[in-house]
């Protein structure tokens, strides 16, 4: 069973078509980061899952709720926390927490306030006079003790310091060890390798890869080789051939090549040439996602 099902979702803004039969999933005990460019509908896809955005068509399933339950009872088993975070300007996180223990059945009160703590929110501060840091960990401490089963968390490290941007990795990692399903989107790639084990990259307002981040990783993976002396250009020209080379750079006497799939047939072509040092290392998570989605 997944925490999250979602098939065939499309949703406009106006005249203007977002998701176009969408498909997701979020694996139990995951944390999967939906990875996008402005405007490819991460926050929208989120949305709709809580029916806080109409969707034109399409299913969602969360954990064992059968598709298309009703929002009132989807909430209760799933929170969502947009960008910015959701608070009660004019209330303090103590009435928050009050309300939230009414609100849902599953409330855990001391983890929202060990939460809270943890990310320095003050307990008796109007939400309003927080800051933006403050009022996003009011936000997630709310949705971690709401008790729910899945949070969905649109650029939740949003004004918070790298302090607290390591306490949040390590509160989700323990969220998602203990069972729960997390689905978060961010901008900033490298925290997304510290957050995320899964991604799914949404382009075109469709999921067009979901993946494994360890394997997205190895499944290119960069050989760099220290040569014995500047590679001749017909050599170079025979390595471009090889199986599985995706690009090759050469840089006085080191070699660098992106290669998919099996790397023997470049080893064995690299070995010939008396390599000093040889070298591998995963693609970073940048550069997948810039040839995933087309950018630069």
């Amino acid at each position: 069973m997944n925490a999250l099902t979602v098939k065939e979702l499309s949703a406009r803004h106006g005249r203007r078509l977002i998701l176009n039969d969408a498909n997701l999933h979020v694996p139990l005990g995951s944390i999967t980061a939906l990875l996008g460019q402005n405007g490819s509908g991460k926050s929208t896809l989120m949305r709709s899952v809580l029916g806080l955005h109409r969707r034109t068509r399409g299913t969602v399933q969360v954990l064992d709720l059968p598709p298309g339950a009703a929002p009132a009872l989807t909430r209760q088993r799933a929170t969502f926390v947009p960008t910015g975070g959701a608070v009660m300007p004019g209330e303090t996180a103590h009435t928050h927490f009050a309300f939230g223990a009414r609100l849902y059945p599953r409330w855990q009160s001391e983890r929202a306030l060990q939460t809270a703590r943890e990310l320095h929110v003050p307990l008796d501060q109007r939400a309003d006079q927080l800051s933006t840091g403050q009022r996003m960990g009011l936000a997630l401490a709310y949705a971690l003790g709401s008790g729910a089963e899945l949070l969905l968390l649109d650029e939740p490290t949003n004004g918070l310091d790298p302090d607290h941007r390591t306490l949040l990795a390590q509160l989700l990692a323990a969220y998602a060890a203990a069972g729960n399903s997390v689905l978060l989107s961010s901008h900033v790639l490298p925290e997304i390798e510290g957050l995320a084990d899964r991604g799914a990259f949404l382009k075109g307002g469709q999921v067009i890869l979901e993946a494994e981040l360890d394997d997205l990783r190895t499944r290119h993976v960069i050989v760099q080789a220290i040569l014995p002396d500047l590679l001749p250009a017909g050599h170079l020209e025979r390595l471009r051939e090889v199986s599985g080379v995706e690009s090759l750079d050469v840089q006085g006497r080191t070699l660098t090549v992106l290669v998919s799939g099996s790397r023997d047939p470049l080893l064995q072509a690299v070995t010939a040439l008396r390599p000093i040092d040889v070298q591998f290392k995963p693609r970073p998570l940048a550069e997948a996602y810039a040839a995933l989605l087309g950018t630069t």
